[in-house]
């Protein structure tokens, strides 16, 4: 079985804005969502989002299905802000109290452990 990601590394902070639609003004509206425990890591990597395009990544944040709280579904968020026709995007504050973002998501990807439950996700920010 593997082992969460080291409690000492999921420092940082990260809000999710996932879209959620527009309002009467036909201003974007979104829902926040704080995940706390995360760990954020700078990243010049390229890789294909859910539209099949290639985008280079700025970072990639991991989420700990054990020790990041609360547990959110962050495939299930992916999913509605793309049923809304938008990015979700996302706002990391650092355990050296510096904000990044906000960032899009390119990606949301589940890992399984050896049993095949959740282990953590890598989301793709750039």
């Amino acid at each position: 079985m593997l082992t969460p990601i080291p409690r000492r590394i999921l420092r940082d902070t990260a809000v999710f804005h996932v879209p959620s639609g527009v309002d009467k003004y036909q201003k974007p509206t979104t829902s926040d969502t704080t995940v706390n425990n995360v760990h954020i890591q700078a990243s010049n990597e390229t890789r294909q989002n859910a539209q099949n395009v290639e985008v280079t990544l700025r970072a990639v944040l991991f989420v700990d299905a054990r020790h990041s709280k609360p547990h959110v579904d962050l495939w299930a968020l992916q999913e509605a802000a793309q049923a809304a026709g938008a990015v979700m995007t996302c706002t990391v504050t650092t355990k050296y109290n510096a904000t990044l973002g906000p960032l899009s998501v390119a990606m949301v990807e589940p890992l399984p452990d050896d049993e095949g439950n959740l282990h953590h996700y890598e989301i793709g920010l750039y």
